[in-house]
């Protein structure tokens, strides 16, 4: 054979394995299912407008310039790790049949076990509800960090729900992630010369309001509210019309001796970013009455923290009977590997996932993800709409709850903290109320999905992202 034919020959070996790689090696012609596809006049992709991507890149460029100018040696560290913790994953996921990167991996990580109390909230209204609830009730001081609050039928009620506390005399401290404000649907569509939520709250003299920088595109992906010290909200839920009218949530509330570790959490980055501290609230010393039905273990991303994904990883590994996950934003390609080999190994494995999500390409990579864990003997579920549910469960024996998904963006990249939990009882409720209604509520998948348009491209620029 001459040079031009195994050049030929090269290309479209390079083509099948990538092929391969998308819809698990078989490229038969397939026709959608009615779940994996966007229903006419429902789409729920997200709308950004260019003014809104060219303030978020100067923000973004705004944030990392002052990082590395204040903190240089610390960023140039920060930002070699990181590169090299990419190029260590996207080797691991490029080939075949390569270990992980070497590195802790425990279902538990994160340190002791905690008593806590929780209380599971299993869908976009109750999760909703809980925190306009709690709102009122704050008598010492309320502590919220958000990624995801647009000015809209969602999140004004929260902001004057914060404004009249404060004005009844209770402190508030807020921390806002200015990437997601930045490019939030409805926060740049309030009538000129109005101020929006977020000036409104900014105008109290008895609301403090951080909005915080995303250097490096770090973005603090945290839902957390500590109301008194006394009781935390917490989860996937955001405050944006999308999130409370047309997508399904979980989130929980957590009350005992975890929510310290809460508090702390939110103290560490106030005081991060400027912030004064604040004494802690009499009613702390009720954290200490809450009945607890869980040990939990809180697993965090953040730099110098991956207790998250080693938690995730090693959960994983550990299980001997069944696996359930659910999650929209699903391309972690080595926890794919690791559901694989679960599976391989007689694991009862169940995933699912939506193609109906916000993000156009995510729904292409989450076609991919499908095909993979289909291919491996897992049970794939397509959810009917938007799930941003970010939850795993394991053997009856063990929960993953939080706000982390299952990407590169929540395992190594963005601020997160979530829980691992033990506690059978608690456990069997997350099961039935949340994974089996909600495998219940989809349509399994039985054949591999055909390939999403520009897969290509997406096997390529995975390896870079």
């Amino acid at each position: 054979m001459g040079r031009p034919a195994r050049g030929i020959g090269a290309v479209v070996l390079v083509a099948t394995a990538l092929a391969s790689r998308a819809v698990g090696g078989d490229l038969t012609p397939r026709e959608l299912p009615p779940n994996a596809v966007q229903p006419p006049g429902a789409s729920f992709e997200k709308h950004v407008t260019r003014p809104q991507k060219i303030l978020l890149v100067k923000d973004l460029a705004r944030a990392t310039i002052a990082q590395v100018a204040r903190e240089p040696v610390r960023s140039i560290a920060t930002g070699a790790h990181r590169l090299a913790e990419r190029i260590g994953v996207r080797a691991a996921e490029s080939i075949p049949f390569s270990p992980v990167p070497p590195g802790h991996q425990s279902v538990e990580a994160g340190g002791p076990c905690t008593p806590a109390r929780l209380t599971p909230l299993f869908d976009s209204g109750p999760a909703y509800r809980a925190l306009m609830d709690l709102i009122p009730s704050a008598r010492c001081r309320i502590d919220l960090m958000i990624f995801g609050w647009d000015d809209d039928e969602a999140g004004r009620p929260v902001a004057d729900a914060l404004i009249e506390r404060a004005r009844a005399g209770v402190p508030v401290r807020l921390m806002v992630d200015r990437g997601a404000y930045v490019s939030g649907e409805g926060n740049f569509r309030v009538p000129l010369g109005c101020p929006t939520y977020l000036d409104a709250l900014k105008a109290e003299p008895n609301i403090r309001l951080i909005e915080t920088p995303d250097a490096c595109v770090r973005f603090d992906h945290r839902k957390v509210a500590v109301i008194d010290d006394r009781i935390v909200w917490t989860g996937g839920m955001i405050l944006t019309r999308p999130a409370l009218f047309r997508w399904h949530n979980f989130a929980f509330l957590a009350e005992g001796p975890i929510v310290p570790q809460y508090a702390a959490l939110f103290a560490e980055r106030w005081a991060e970013l400027g912030g004064q501290p604040a004494p802690p609230c009499p009613s702390a010393v009720e954290t200490g009455q809450a009945i607890p039905n869980a040990a939990v273990r809180m697993v965090r991303t953040d730099i110098g923290h991956r207790s998250l994904k080693e938690a995730v990883y090693g959960a994983v590994d550990s299980a001997r009977h069944h696996i359930y996950v659910e999650n929209c934003y699903f391309s972690d390609e080595i926890l794919v590997k690791k559901l694989s080999a679960a599976s391989a190994r007689g694991v009862d494995v169940r995933a699912v996932l939506t193609l109906r999500g916000d993000v156009r390409v995510m729904n292409k990579i989450s076609t991919v993800t499908a095909n993979r864990l289909l291919r491996a003997g897992c049970r794939v579920f397509l959810y009917p709409a938007m799930t941003h549910v970010k939850a795993m469960s394991v053997d009856g024996t063990l929960a993953y709850i939080g706000t982390g998904n299952f990407d590169e963006l929540s395992l190594r990249n963005n601020r997160e903290v979530a829980l691992t939990v033990r506690g059978p009882e608690l456990i069997r409720q997350i099961d039935e109320c949340l994974f089996i209604n909600d495998m219940a509520a989809s349509e399994e998948l039985h054949k591999l999905l055909p390939l999403p348009k520009g897969w290509m491209f997406l096997e390529g620029t995975s390896l870079l992202y």
